[in-house]
């Protein structure tokens, strides 16, 4: 661990006890185990889904995968509601995991509220520190309910008979919120989906580099803008679906739109309505419900 990443570290504990009392942190599991779904999970039958909720230009995919419900990122503050309708609307007394990829308020905005209102397993976040009133809000709610926290510098892993979430935090810190994401990859029954966070160019050229292979489904970075390493992930990982999580205000990127429609990959905008992943037995789909 470098000295920089020592004083984040040093950092981080001192506001945390600030902000909720020292409440106690866990160190990234070398081997994580997951936990079996408690008996207030939701009451899910085998398979893997997952929604992109239509809020805006922030991000909330509320997944389930083998009766585990996990949430990836939280949108912002005033999207509680949308999200706590999604979880009741699949019978969720329970979030096993929150990932958050970044602690931009458009990913983090909820997550305080959600810690406070609902049973959570596990909050998976990144190695840095944001001055924020929703990061100190997530970190009191965290410490107040003693929630189990990973601060990630390594992979981690979510495993299931039949699946596997691999959260990627970035190598160091970039300085930069939105180069500081973790991915998160999504790997059932042979199918793969990547929830890239906000990532930016040299985030992205990082994770380039740990050869992603093939995937099916991108829920693209930063709200569908483009760079030269999304390319060329796109080019070499010949995804058939995109999701760009958009506002009706934002326009994507001419260069990025082309490409995928080079690439013949199905774009959707979340503005239009949310969009639905789902794995059942041998089946994949995809469908856009309207707004």
């Amino acid at each position: 661990m470098n000295m920089k990443r020592i004083v984040r570290a040093i950092a981080a504990l001192a506001l945390t006890c600030l902000c909720a009392g020292c409440g106690a942190r866990s160190a990234p599991s070398e081997e994580p185990i997951t936990p079996a779904p408690a008996e207030t999970a939701a009451p899910v039958k085998e398979g893997f889904a997952a929604e992109i909720l239509s809020t805006g230009k922030s991000d909330c995919a509320v997944m389930t995968m083998d009766g585990l419900v996990i949430l990836s990122d939280t949108a912002d503050e005033d999207d509680y509601p949308a999200i706590a309708a999604r979880l009741r609307d699949i019978g969720a007394a329970r979030i096993d995991y929150i990932i958050l990829s970044h602690y931009d308020k458009d990913h983090i905005g909820a997550a305080a509220r959600l810690i406070r209102e609902f049973e959570v397993g596990t909050v998976l976040r990144p190695d840095y520190v944001e001055e924020s009133a929703e990061y100190f809000a997530l970190i009191k709610a965290e410490a107040a309910s003693g929630t189990r926290v990973e601060i990630l510098t390594e992979d981690y892993c979510i495993r299931t008979d039949n699946g596997l979430i691999t959260v990627d935090p970035p190598d160091g810190d970039y300085g930069d919120d939105n180069n500081n994401s973790m991915l998160t990859t999504v790997t059932y029954k042979g199918r793969r989906a990547l929830f890239a966070g906000d990532a930016r160019k040299k985030r992205m050229e990082e994770f380039l580099r740990t050869a992603p292979g093939d995937i099916d489904f991108i829920k693209l970075p930063h709200h569908g803008d483009g760079n030269k390493a999304l390319y060329s992930l796109l080019r070499g990982c010949a995804p058939k679906w995109a999701v760009a999580t958009v506002s009706e205000a934002e326009v994507l990127e001419p260069e990025l739109t082309e490409l995928l429609d080079n690439l013949n990959v199905t774009l959707y905008r979340t503005c239009e309505g949310p969009v639905s992943i789902v794995w059942e037995g041998e089946s994949f789909s995809v469908r856009q419900d309207p707004a």
